[in-house]
């Protein structure tokens, strides 16, 4: 027979090779789904978008939104492909099963990595892949939801309820609670902050970047909003402000001329190159030592993150510690890695997450 003359090479060739990938990658795009087996979703702009009824596989385009699938789902083994530039070791160590779902691992923003994955769902801010990129997908049978809001607290609060929609009932009551827990949190802080006049309100300016390459947050970025119900003025408000723009470089001539009274940078190391920097060093903020480091636990705080729920709370305790002294930022990250991760944290981790010396207390104000 012919078969038998067809050598193990040649079939190797045959289904691995890329006119067969090419076939199969089209023809995943040719599976339907029956009515009974798919249901409606809507994404940012009020658009209908056809999704299994169950979906047990998805791919979030950007890491803040991987973090809130997690977070969603208990960590239920459903990302299949990830950023995975943007995956802590850490965020692995709280999520194990992220491991396991995607082990190779796949990029979510590689369209052949997300097909390759079998995600039925690819979903985040539709700038985070080209048009092209999510009309390969559709073509591919991957369902594509735009999540676009991140730059206000109700724009990120919509964007936590869409995906909580796609994974399912469950995960869109989890996902109404944790709204629920994250703009009380904003509001609680603009409670405990109304009495101060605006004109004693303490100025501030959000360094990030380093090596005397910083850059600046506008009031397009969501840090701005936690700041401000926070009680701080962010002196760089209008800097930059242009579109969707939410920053810039910053020089230190600027640094200095705006004058912060406080700082808050990305991270520690950040920090310490702030007070070191002799440029900044007549500058209120560094010559007070109120130059923080904000937080970061399996996603930083500062960027469109789930864990920015407590933000707010913890930029009080640095601007008006006597306000916000009932709030001990140790308890609040620990109720909140046990509520919403499942996932009791070690004071050694919770120290790291908060930036705090092993000799400092985990008291309040932490």
């Amino acid at each position: 027979m012919i078969i038998r003359k067809i050598s193990s090479i040649g079939l190797t060739k045959l289904i691995f090779g890329p006119v067969f990938f090419f076939l199969v990658f089209l023809g995943l795009g040719l599976v339907k789904l029956s009515a009974a087996e798919t249901r409606t979703v809507l994404d940012s702009y009020g658009r209908p978008v056809t999704i299994p009824k169950v979906v047990t596989k998805v791919a979030p385009f950007i890491p803040a939104f991987c973090q809130v699938t997690e977070m969603l789902t208990r960590g239920g083994g459903r990302v299949v492909a990830y950023p995975t530039a943007g995956i802590s070791e850490y965020f692995k160590k709280v999520f194990p099963d992220i491991v396991r779902s995607n082990p190779k691992p796949y990029d979510s923003r590689a369209v052949e990595d997300v097909v390759a994955s079998g995600a039925e769902v690819a979903y985040g801010p539709e700038l985070a892949l080209s048009d092209t990129q999510k009309e390969q997908l559709r073509q591919a049978g991957v369902a594509v939801v735009a999540a676009n809001g991140i730059a206000t607290v109700a724009e990120l609060s919509q964007s936590f309820l869409i995906i909580g929609n796609i994974l399912g009932e469950t995960e869109a009551q989890r996902a109404r609670e944790f709204v629920a827990y994250y703009q009380g949190n904003v509001d609680l802080a603009a409670r405990k902050t109304a009495i101060v006049p605006p004109n004693q309100r303490v100025k501030v300016l959000v360094l990030y970047g380093g090596a005397g390459g910083y850059r600046t947050i506008n009031k397009n970025d969501i840090s701005h909003h936690y700041l401000s119900a926070a009680g701080g003025v962010n002196l760089a408000a209008d800097y930059m402000l242009g579109g969707q723009n939410m920053g810039g470089v910053i020089d230190f001539e600027t640094i200095v001329s705006f004058k912060p009274e406080v700082i808050f940078s990305a991270g520690p190391t950040d920090r310490l190159e702030i007070l070191k920097e002799p440029a900044l060093a007549e500058v209120p903020a560094v010559k007070n030592g109120r130059v923080y480091a904000c937080p970061k636990g399996i996603f930083v705080w500062y960027a469109r993150s789930a864990e920015g729920a407590m933000l707010p709370l913890w930029f009080g305790t640095k601007l008006y510690p006597e306000l916000f002294q009932d709030i001990n930022m140790a308890t609040v990250v620990r109720n909140y890695f046990a509520n919403f991760y499942d996932y009791q944290i070690p004071d050694e981790e919770l120290r790291v997450v908060l930036n705090i010396e092993s000799h400092d207390p985990l008291g309040p104000g932490q």
